[in-house]
């Protein structure tokens, strides 16, 4: 879970993972803090249970998402066997409730779920609906992956997927690396891919200190540069 200059909605999400925790079967939360202007305090981390416990990591600078991603990864399969390798945002737009759609999905066979906030009751904005569009049919073409939500944070790995997902983005154009990524593991190792369905919850606040519709550009030119040009960092 990378966590940005978040305050109260990490805190909020953590207590109800916690609270979800002994359905799914124990959770452990990986926090990395990437950067933030005011660095998010131990204390905002619920206390550990029997089915919960949790992690916090810090980026001494800002290094971005993938890069945060990178890190959790790197430190989840350094910590051994895992049934599921979730990532989800820390600003209250996934909902905790939704990890249990995407666990089920990987017990029942699948390698890789991506969340599609379409299938959910998501109440996404009309531009930014059509600027996903965009860039789903933009992810096909760099993937060859059929997938229709592009860019949603909210997915679900077993360990063989995500020991596949090095990330070499460091800011947003990571989340078309991992597809491509999975692409490859497809062909290469019959990777099994799923869709499932979450709820995105748009705020006022989660859409001002989110990304941008227009970030879609800084998307584009990360990607120009990854892989046309080689240049695998962001």
């Amino acid at each position: 879970m990378p966590v940005f200059n978040e305050g109260p909605s990490v805190e909020g999400t953590l207590l109800k993972i916690r609270e979800l925790a002994p359905e799914l079967g124990g959770v452990e939360v990986i926090l990395v803090d990437d950067g933030s202007r005011v660095p998010l305090p131990l204390a905002a981390l619920p206390a550990p249970t029997g089915a919960f416990s949790s992690v916090l990591l810090r980026h001494q600078i800002n290094l971005g998402q993938g890069a945060s991603l990178e890190t959790a990864r790197q430190v989840a399969l350094g910590r051994g066997p895992f049934e599921a390798y979730v990532t989800m945002d820390s600003d209250g737009q996934h909902r905790p409730e939704d990890l249990k759609v995407l666990l089920a999905a990987i017990r029942g066979g699948a390698d890789v779920v991506f969340g599609n906030r379409f299938l959910g009751e998501s109440n996404v904005p009309p531009v930014r609906k059509a600027v996903l569009l965009l860039a789903t049919l933009f992810e096909r073409t760099v993937t060859g992956l059929a997938l229709k939500d592009a860019h949603n944070g909210f997915r679900a790995f077993n360990h063989k997927a995500i020991e596949l997902c090095v990330i070499t983005q460091g800011r947003m154009a990571h989340a078309t690396e991992i597809k491509q990524r999975i692409a490859e593991g497809r062909r290469e190792r019959g990777l099994a891919i799923a869709e499932a369905p979450v709820s995105i919850v748009y705020s006022t606040d989660s859409l001002k200190k989110g990304q941008s519709s227009l970030g879609a550009f800084t998307i584009l030119k990360d990607l120009i540069s990854r892989y046309l040009f080689g240049d695998g960092v962001s």
